[in-house]
C-alpha cells in the first residue's frame, strides 16, 4: 500500500470519526433541549397541582433534573471530544432551573 493511499484512507477516517463526533454532539445538545423543556412544564405543573397530584410530579421533576444535569455534563465531554474547550457560555443555553424543595 502507498503512503499517498495510506494517508488518503487514514484523513477519512479522521474525517468521519469528527463528523460522528458532531452528530453525537447535535443528539445530545437535542435531548437536553427537550429536558428542560419538559422540567419547565413540570415545574409550571408543580405550581398549579392539588396535593394528590404534587407529590407525583415532583417527584417526575427530580428525575428529569437529574437528567439534565447529567446531559449537561455530557454536552461538556462531547465538545471536549471535537476541540471545544470553552463551556462557560452553555449555562447561559441551557440554563437548568434549580431543584425542587
Amino acid at each position: 500500500m502507498s503512503i499517498d493511499r495510506t494517508k488518503r484512507l487514514h484523513d477519512g477516517l479522521l474525517r468521519e470519526l469528527q463528523e460522528e463526533r458532531a452528530a453525537a454532539l447535535a443528539r445530545i445538545s437535542r435531548r437536553l433541549e427537550r429536558l428542560l423543556d419538559q422540567l419547565q412544564a413540570t415545574r409550571e405543573q408543580i405550581a398549579r397541582d392539588r396535593d394528590e397530584d404534587r407529590a407525583r410530579n415532583i417527584a417526575a421533576y427530580r428525575e428529569l433534573h437529574r437528567e439534565a444535569v447529567k446531559y449537561r455534563w455530557y454536552l461538556e465531554v462531547q465538545r471536549e471530544a471535537i476541540g471545544l474547550r470553552q463551556h462557560q457560555h452553555l449555562d447561559e443555553f441551557y440554563r437548568i432551573p434549580p431543584e425542587v424543595p
